[in-house]
C-alpha cells in the first residue's frame, strides 16, 4: 500500500499524544507524507481505547487501515507502546503488518432517519437518572421481549468486553461472526444476554404508551434524546474496519491482563 497522506487522532488532554504526534510528524514529513484527514491512507490514533474509537470512525469512513499506539494502561484495541512508535512505523511503510478485520454497526433511529456508525456498541437507555424506561425488542422484524430496564446494549464482538461486559453479556472472541444483545439492569425475572447472528437486524422501540423518553449513544459518546415510539434500528455495516496488526499482544493475552485473570 501506498502511503501519501495519514490521518492522526489525539487525546487532547495528555500531553505525551501532543509530543509524540509531533515526533510522528516529523518522521512522516521527511518521508514526503501529509498529515491530513481527509481521505487519508492510514489512520494513527495516539491515547487509549477512547481514542480508538474516535479514530475508528474517521478510518472507517476513508476504509483506510487504523493503527493504535497506546498511551495509557493496557487496552483490547491499541497495538503499539509510545516507546515503538518509530519501529512501528519503519514497518508499516515496510508492508510488515497483518490487518484484522472488525465488524461495525450502523445505526438508524426513526426520530430523524441519520445514519450513524459505531465499533463497540449501539446503547438506548433511560434519559431521567430517576426512572426507568420501557423498551420494545424485535429481531429481524419478530418480537422478542419489551424491558423496563436502564437501556439495551447491541454490541459488536470487540465491544463484549466494553460496557456489554460490565452489564452482564458474554466475552467473545473479536473474530466471531455475531451481535450481542445485553439488557442493562432490567427489572424482570429474565434479563439474559443474547447471542444473534452477525445478519440479525435489532429494534429497539421507546415505548410510546409511558411518555417517556430515552436517549441513544454509540460508542460512549454524547447521545441524543428519543421521544417515545420512536425505533433505533441496528445492523452490521456492509464494510469492516481495518486494524494494523504488528506483533502486539493478543487478545487473550491482553483479556488476562486486563482483567486480571490467574495463569
Amino acid at each position: 500500500m501506498k502511503i501519501g497522506r495519514v490521518g492522526i487522532v489525539a487525546h487532547g488532554g495528555k500531553e505525551a499524544s501532543v509530543r509524540i504526534g509531533r515526533e510522528i510528524s516529523d518522521l512522516l514529513a521527511a518521508r514526503d507524507v501529509v498529515v491530513s484527514s481527509e481521505d487519508p491512507d492510514i489512520v494513527l490514533s495516539l491515547g487509549g481505547d477512547g481514542t480508538m474509537l474516535r479514530a475508528a470512525r474517521l478510518a472507517h469512513l476513508a476504509d483506510a487501515p487504523l493503527l493504535g499506539i497506546n498511551l495509557g494502561t493496557l487496552g483490547f484495541l491499541t497495538e503499539v507502546d509510545a516507546d515503538d512508535v518509530a519501529s512501528a512505523i519503519e514497518r508499516v511503510f515496510a508492508g510488515e503488518y497483518q490487518v484484522e478485520r472488525r465488524m461495525m454497526l450502523e445505526c438508524t433511529s426513526s426520530d430523524d432517519g441519520d445514519t450513524c456508525v459505531g465499533l463497540n456498541e449501539i446503547l438506548v437507555e433511560r434519559s431521567s437518572e430517576h426512572r426507568l424506561v420501557r423498551l420494545e425488542v424485535a429481531i429481524n422484524g419478530e418480537g422478542l421481549a419489551a424491558f423496563n430496564a436502564d437501556g439495551v446494549i447491541v454490541a459488536t464482538p470487540t465491544g463484549s468486553t466494553a460496557y456489554a461486559l460490565s452489564a452482564g453479556g458474554p466475552i467473545v472472541s473479536p473474530g466471531a461472526q455475531c451481535l450481542v444483545l445485553v439488557p442493562v439492569s432490567a427489572h424482570m425475572i429474565f434479563s439474559r444476554p443474547f447471542v444473534l447472528s452477525a445478519d440479525d437486524v435489532v429494534e429497539v422501540r421507546v415505548d410510546p404508551t409511558a411518555g417517556r423518553r430515552a436517549s441513544l449513544s454509540v460508542d460512549g459518546a454524547d447521545g441524543w434524546e428519543l421521544p417515545p415510539g420512536a425505533v433505533v434500528s441496528v445492523r452490521r455495516h456492509r464494510r469492516d474496519l481495518q486494524l494494523v496488526r504488528l506483533s502486539g499482544p493478543r487478545f487473550l493475552e491482553r483479556l488476562r491482563v486486563k482483567l486480571g485473570l490467574p495463569s
